[in-house]
């Protein structure tokens, strides 16, 4: 389970002060109950300053007041704060087998059309070689959507 959290409502969320997720890479696990639309953050983490929910009016985006977090057993949306770390600790997990198996990916296809531009011709060197491949990471990942 994850330490802290801090969820910037449809922006990003960060893990244990360290690991940012885009909005968009939060995964098919993401309940949107979560995180309500009159929430602006969710902050639970060891820094200086309250772990709190701060909360927005949706239609204006100002700040309307806040909630103070004291325990993980503490509500945030339809779930707790011990939720969320736990969630956020297999989100992030899954993000970095999924980064992993790209980067293995791209180094394996990176050399299967090196050695065929090599082959092709000649004059084809290293130094002349352009790598084309149009995967990302997501594209790995089978929990992203």
């Amino acid at each position: 389970m994850a330490d802290q959290i801090v969820i910037s409502n449809n922006d990003s969320i960060k893990v244990d002060d360290s690991f940012h997720i885009e909005w968009a890479d939060k995964g098919k696990n993401w309940v949107d109950g979560w995180c309500p639309n009159n929430y602006h953050y969710v902050i639970w983490n060891n820094l200086a300053g309250q772990n709190e929910i701060q909360l927005k009016d949706p239609s204006t985006g100002m700040m309307t007041g806040s909630t103070i977090l004291s325990a993980t057993s503490d509500a945030v949306g339809s779930t707790t704060i011990a939720d969320l770390l736990t969630w956020a600790e297999v989100r992030k997990l899954q993000i970095e087998e999924a980064v992993t198996e790209y980067r293995t990916a791209e180094a394996a296809e990176f050399k299967t059309q090196l050695d065929a531009w090599l082959a092709a011709d000649s004059n084809n060197t290293e130094d002349n070689f352009s790598f084309s491949w149009s995967k990302t990471w997501q594209d790995y990942d089978p929990n992203h959507s």
